[in-house]
Protein backbone atom coordinates (compact mmCIF):
# COMPACT_ATOMS: atom_id res chain seq x y z
CA UNK A 1 0.00 0.00 0.00
CA UNK A 2 1.20 3.49 -0.82
CA UNK A 3 2.54 5.48 2.09
CA UNK A 4 0.28 8.18 3.48
CA UNK A 5 1.37 11.69 2.43
CA UNK A 6 3.45 13.37 5.13
CA UNK A 7 1.08 16.33 5.47
CA UNK A 8 -1.74 13.93 6.44
CA UNK A 9 0.45 12.34 9.11
CA UNK A 10 1.26 15.81 10.47
CA UNK A 11 -2.43 16.81 10.30
CA UNK A 12 -3.43 13.73 12.30
CA UNK A 13 -0.76 14.48 14.92
CA UNK A 14 -1.86 18.11 15.16
CA UNK A 15 -5.47 17.01 15.60
CA UNK A 16 -4.47 14.66 18.42
CA UNK A 17 -2.44 17.41 20.07
CA UNK A 18 -5.47 19.71 19.90
CA UNK A 19 -7.70 17.01 21.41
CA UNK A 20 -5.40 16.54 24.40
CA UNK A 21 -5.26 20.34 24.80
CA UNK A 22 -1.58 20.65 24.01
CA UNK A 23 -2.72 23.66 22.02
CA UNK A 24 -5.60 25.82 23.22
CA UNK A 25 -7.35 28.61 21.34
CA UNK A 26 -4.50 29.10 18.87
CA UNK A 27 -1.75 27.13 17.13
CA UNK A 28 1.90 28.23 17.21
CA UNK A 29 3.35 30.18 14.30
CA UNK A 30 4.07 28.34 11.06
CA UNK A 31 7.84 28.38 11.65
CA UNK A 32 7.43 26.94 15.15
CA UNK A 33 5.17 24.15 13.90
CA UNK A 34 7.73 23.23 11.23
CA UNK A 35 10.36 22.88 13.98
CA UNK A 36 8.08 21.00 16.36
CA UNK A 37 7.03 18.43 13.75
CA UNK A 38 10.41 18.41 12.00
CA UNK A 39 9.08 19.14 8.54
CA UNK A 40 8.94 21.93 5.97
CA UNK A 41 6.66 24.97 6.10
CA UNK A 42 5.06 23.79 2.86
CA UNK A 43 4.03 20.52 4.53
CA UNK A 44 2.67 22.43 7.54
CA UNK A 45 0.60 24.67 5.26
CA UNK A 46 -0.93 21.59 3.59
CA UNK A 47 -1.61 20.00 6.99
CA UNK A 48 -3.30 23.17 8.26
CA UNK A 49 -5.36 23.42 5.08
CA UNK A 50 -6.58 19.86 5.60
CA UNK A 51 -7.54 20.61 9.24
CA UNK A 52 -9.33 23.75 8.15
CA UNK A 53 -11.41 21.77 5.64
CA UNK A 54 -12.20 19.29 8.43
CA UNK A 55 -13.59 22.22 10.42
CA UNK A 56 -11.10 22.03 13.31
CA UNK A 57 -9.22 25.29 12.80
CA UNK A 58 -9.48 28.51 10.83
CA UNK A 59 -6.89 31.00 9.70
CA UNK A 60 -7.64 34.63 10.49
CA UNK A 61 -5.48 37.23 8.79
CA UNK A 62 -3.48 39.11 11.41
CA UNK A 63 -4.47 36.69 14.17
CA UNK A 64 -2.86 33.40 13.14
CA UNK A 65 -4.49 29.97 13.23
CA UNK A 66 -7.44 29.75 15.61
CA UNK A 67 -8.67 26.47 17.13
CA UNK A 68 -12.44 26.29 16.81
CA UNK A 69 -14.66 25.67 19.81
CA UNK A 70 -17.07 22.71 19.86
CA UNK A 71 -19.92 25.02 18.83
CA UNK A 72 -17.92 26.51 15.98
CA UNK A 73 -16.94 23.03 14.78
CA UNK A 74 -20.60 22.01 14.62
CA UNK A 75 -21.40 25.16 12.62
CA UNK A 76 -18.48 24.42 10.30
CA UNK A 77 -19.82 20.91 9.74
CA UNK A 78 -23.19 22.34 8.72
CA UNK A 79 -21.58 24.89 6.42
CA UNK A 80 -19.51 22.21 4.71
CA UNK A 81 -22.33 19.67 4.48
CA UNK A 82 -23.10 18.39 1.02
CA UNK A 83 -26.66 19.63 0.67
CA UNK A 84 -27.40 17.21 -2.17
CA UNK A 85 -26.41 13.85 -0.77
CA UNK A 86 -26.93 14.56 2.91
CA UNK A 87 -23.54 13.72 4.38
CA UNK A 88 -20.54 15.84 5.15
CA UNK A 89 -17.59 15.53 2.85
CA UNK A 90 -14.74 16.64 5.08
CA UNK A 91 -12.55 17.45 2.10
CA UNK A 92 -15.27 19.16 0.06
CA UNK A 93 -14.16 22.37 -1.67
CA UNK A 94 -10.51 21.67 -0.84
CA UNK A 95 -8.12 23.29 -3.29
CA UNK A 96 -6.22 19.99 -3.17
CA UNK A 97 -9.26 17.90 -4.20
CA UNK A 98 -9.26 17.01 -7.89
CA UNK A 99 -11.18 14.61 -10.08
CA UNK A 100 -10.25 12.21 -12.87
CA UNK A 101 -12.90 10.88 -15.25
CA UNK A 102 -12.04 7.23 -15.67
CA UNK A 103 -14.92 6.47 -18.02
CA UNK A 104 -18.07 8.13 -19.37
CA UNK A 105 -20.47 6.10 -21.53
CA UNK A 106 -24.08 5.68 -22.57
CA UNK A 107 -25.68 2.25 -22.26
CA UNK A 108 -28.82 0.40 -21.27
CA UNK A 109 -29.33 -0.15 -17.51
CA UNK A 110 -28.95 -3.42 -15.67
CA UNK A 111 -32.08 -4.91 -14.12
CA UNK A 112 -31.06 -3.57 -10.69
CA UNK A 113 -30.35 -0.07 -12.02
CA UNK A 114 -33.63 0.04 -13.92
CA UNK A 115 -35.52 -0.95 -10.76
CA UNK A 116 -33.80 1.68 -8.61
CA UNK A 117 -34.27 4.44 -11.20
CA UNK A 118 -37.79 3.30 -12.18
CA UNK A 119 -37.00 3.24 -15.90
CA UNK A 120 -37.38 0.73 -18.70
CA UNK A 121 -34.59 -1.69 -19.55
CA UNK A 122 -34.21 -0.16 -23.03
CA UNK A 123 -33.86 3.44 -21.78
CA UNK A 124 -30.33 4.83 -21.85
CA UNK A 125 -28.32 5.81 -18.82
CA UNK A 126 -25.05 7.65 -18.27
CA UNK A 127 -22.39 5.34 -16.83
CA UNK A 128 -19.80 7.50 -15.06
CA UNK A 129 -16.73 6.42 -13.11
CA UNK A 130 -14.67 9.11 -11.41
CA UNK A 131 -11.61 9.03 -9.19
CA UNK A 132 -11.25 11.69 -6.49
CA UNK A 133 -7.79 12.72 -5.32
CA UNK A 134 -6.69 14.79 -2.35
CA UNK A 135 -3.47 16.55 -3.26
CA UNK A 136 -2.84 13.90 -5.93
CA UNK A 137 -3.50 11.01 -3.52
CA UNK A 138 -6.59 8.86 -4.40
CA UNK A 139 -9.27 8.85 -1.72
CA UNK A 140 -12.54 7.92 -3.42
CA UNK A 141 -13.92 6.05 -6.42
CA UNK A 142 -17.41 6.99 -7.63
CA UNK A 143 -19.69 4.88 -9.83
CA UNK A 144 -22.69 6.93 -10.98
CA UNK A 145 -25.70 5.96 -13.10
CA UNK A 146 -28.21 8.59 -14.28
CA UNK A 147 -31.15 8.23 -16.70
CA UNK A 148 -30.66 10.37 -19.82
CA UNK A 149 -34.35 11.23 -20.08
CA UNK A 150 -34.35 12.71 -16.56
CA UNK A 151 -30.98 14.49 -16.69
CA UNK A 152 -30.34 15.32 -20.37
CA UNK A 153 -27.23 16.95 -21.75
CA UNK A 154 -24.47 15.69 -19.46
CA UNK A 155 -21.07 16.00 -21.12
CA UNK A 156 -17.47 15.66 -19.98
CA UNK A 157 -17.40 19.43 -19.59
CA UNK A 158 -20.26 19.13 -17.09
CA UNK A 159 -18.45 16.33 -15.25
CA UNK A 160 -15.32 18.45 -14.96
CA UNK A 161 -17.35 21.09 -13.09
CA UNK A 162 -20.37 19.99 -11.04
CA UNK A 163 -23.17 17.63 -12.02
CA UNK A 164 -25.39 18.95 -9.24
CA UNK A 165 -24.66 22.53 -10.22
CA UNK A 166 -25.72 21.64 -13.77
CA UNK A 167 -28.89 19.93 -12.52
CA UNK A 168 -29.98 22.84 -10.34
CA UNK A 169 -28.65 25.86 -12.24
CA UNK A 170 -28.93 24.78 -15.88
CA UNK A 171 -31.79 22.27 -15.83
CA UNK A 172 -33.57 24.18 -13.03
CA UNK A 173 -34.40 20.96 -11.17
CA UNK A 174 -34.51 20.77 -7.40
CA UNK A 175 -32.68 17.93 -5.67
CA UNK A 176 -34.55 16.19 -2.87
CA UNK A 177 -33.93 13.27 -0.52
CA UNK A 178 -31.66 10.26 -0.86
CA UNK A 179 -31.83 6.67 0.36
CA UNK A 180 -28.46 5.29 1.45
CA UNK A 181 -26.88 2.05 2.50
CA UNK A 182 -23.48 2.05 4.24
CA UNK A 183 -21.27 -1.02 4.28
CA UNK A 184 -17.71 -2.22 4.63
CA UNK A 185 -16.28 -4.32 1.81
CA UNK A 186 -13.03 -5.90 0.66
CA UNK A 187 -11.07 -4.02 -1.96
CA UNK A 188 -11.62 -5.18 -5.54
CA UNK A 189 -9.41 -4.86 -8.61
CA UNK A 190 -10.58 -1.30 -9.35
CA UNK A 191 -9.97 -0.23 -5.75
CA UNK A 192 -6.48 -1.66 -5.91
CA UNK A 193 -5.80 0.12 -9.20
CA UNK A 194 -7.43 3.50 -8.64
CA UNK A 195 -7.36 3.84 -4.83
CA UNK A 196 -3.95 2.19 -4.38
CA UNK A 197 -5.46 -0.29 -1.95
CA UNK A 198 -3.74 -3.50 -0.96
CA UNK A 199 -5.66 -6.74 -1.50
CA UNK A 200 -6.27 -6.97 2.25
CA UNK A 201 -7.44 -3.37 2.68
CA UNK A 202 -11.09 -2.72 3.50
CA UNK A 203 -13.08 0.03 1.79
CA UNK A 204 -16.12 1.95 2.99
CA UNK A 205 -18.94 1.92 0.47
CA UNK A 206 -21.95 4.23 0.27
CA UNK A 207 -24.72 3.04 -2.04
CA UNK A 208 -27.47 5.56 -2.69
CA UNK A 209 -30.47 6.46 -4.77
CA UNK A 210 -31.10 10.22 -5.09
CA UNK A 211 -34.46 11.79 -5.88
CA UNK A 212 -35.61 15.11 -7.25
CA UNK A 213 -37.99 17.12 -5.07
CA UNK A 214 -40.80 15.70 -7.21
CA UNK A 215 -39.91 12.20 -5.96
CA UNK A 216 -38.45 11.09 -9.30
CA UNK A 217 -35.20 9.10 -8.91
CA UNK A 218 -32.35 10.58 -10.94
CA UNK A 219 -29.18 8.91 -9.65
CA UNK A 220 -28.01 5.53 -8.50
CA UNK A 221 -24.44 5.48 -7.23
CA UNK A 222 -21.84 3.50 -5.35
CA UNK A 223 -18.96 5.38 -3.75
CA UNK A 224 -15.89 3.44 -2.63
CA UNK A 225 -13.77 5.23 0.00
CA UNK A 226 -10.30 4.37 1.26
CA UNK A 227 -10.57 3.41 4.93
CA UNK A 228 -7.69 5.69 5.97
CA UNK A 229 -8.45 8.90 4.07
CA UNK A 230 -11.09 11.35 5.31
CA UNK A 231 -14.43 10.52 6.89
CA UNK A 232 -18.15 10.81 6.26
CA UNK A 233 -20.60 12.19 8.81
CA UNK A 234 -24.29 11.51 8.28
CA UNK A 235 -26.58 14.52 8.72
CA UNK A 236 -30.27 14.21 9.47
CA UNK A 237 -32.34 15.48 6.54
Amino acid sequence: MAAKPKYLTIANQLEQDILIHKYQKQLPHLDQLALIYQTSKVTIVKALSFLQYKGIIKTVRGHGTIILTATEIELAKKDNANEHVGFTERIKNSEFLTSNIISFDLREPTEKEAAFLKIGKSEQVYDIIRQRLLNDFPVRLEYTIMPVKVIPGITKAVLEKSIYGYIENTLQLKVGRANRTFRADKSDAYDQLYLKCAKTDPVFEVEQVCFLSSGLPFEYSQTRNRYDQGELTLNQV
